[in-house]
């Protein structure tokens, strides 16, 4: 096949058929539970994140105002890039099917990109809007704390004291936070104990198990290496999610032009995008870091 204008408009569109297939691809769990995407316009998102209850109170004299603007959380985009090259022999030869279809590939890639930043938030115990970890044992909330860090190794034991842990934490206004913890996380490594937690109807010795079914259980693959013993209880309960992402760019496929593939020789892919993500609030998430 000769090289023209035309010739690199067809492939062209072989190559948007194909990155748009690659799109369809989903990660391996449904993360909708713990991230939530946000729109993004601009260099960076401004977020006003309040530690206090955004409940009704009873309106009795003049209205209390609550500032909004006291956390504001600046996460900035990040920009990633997809670059390949072949020679352009390959379309003279009309062997350029493999470098067409090896972009499905790349969009796949795209879709696992946004995926991986989200979990990093959790496994990297990214910074919240207070400065301080995610998963902290002082997260200052007014005049309370809320400690959401333990060390301690999953177990039965360490899943129930979860659960009386945070009944006591308050907002800063002195409101209950009760979270529901919907979705018990882990990884490959500790399936067994997860399971025996939640999963299992009887336990070992044959009684009930109280703790069946008290929340959902969820293997993340991320939980591996080096957070082979990651555990943490999320609440999914919340118009907001423990991990905000955003996306300011989508990428889109592009190659290089006639003239430059005659110059060098070469066929060109190129595709770049912006995002990011971060942690939102504390008292959504639950966790243990050994």
């Amino acid at each position: 096949m000769d090289i023209t204008s035309a010739s690199l408009a067809a492939i062209r569109r072989s190559i948007n058929t194909a990155w748009a297939q690659g799109l369809e691809w989903k990660p391996p769990i449904d993360t909708s539970f713990l991230v939530r995407d946000f729109p993004s316009a601009g260099a960076s998102e401004l977020y006003p994140w309040a530690d206090f209850s955004s409940k009704f109170r009873e309106w009795v004299g003049d209205r209390v105002w609550n500032s909004l603007s006291a956390n504001l959380f600046e996460v900035f985009n990040r920009p990633f890039e997809k670059s390949e090259k072949a020679r352009a022999d390959l379309i003279k030869d009309d062997k350029f099917g493999v470098f067409v279809n090896a972009r499905s590939m790349d969009a796949a890639a795209w879709k696992q990109l946004l995926h991986d930043i989200a979990m990093a938030v959790v496994t990297q115990n990214a910074a919240c809007y207070d400065g301080k970890a995610l998963l902290a044992n002082d997260h200052a909330y007014g005049a309370n704390t809320i400690d959401n860090l333990v060390t301690d190794a999953l177990s039965s034991t360490s899943f129930e004291t979860a659960f009386v842990d945070s009944g006591n934490w308050m907002f800063a206004n002195g409101v209950l936070v009760r979270p529901k913890w919907t979705h018990l996380c882990h990884g490959p490594k500790l399936y067994g104990t997860a399971f025996d937690i939640v999963d299992a109807e009887t336990l070992t010795d044959g009684k009930p198990n109280r703790n069946y079914h008290r929340c959902q259980r969820v293997e993340i693959p991320d939980f591996a290496g080096d957070y082979d013993d990651y555990w943490c209880l999320v609440d999914s309960t919340q118009p907001i999610k423990v991990v905000s992402r955003q996306i300011r760019e989508e990428p889109v496929p592009k190659t290089n032009d006639l003239e430059d593939i005659e110059e060098t020789g070469e066929i060109k892919f190129m595709a770049s995008g912006r995002a990011a993500a971060a942690p939102t609030f504390p008292h959504l998430i639950y966790g243990g870091i050994l």
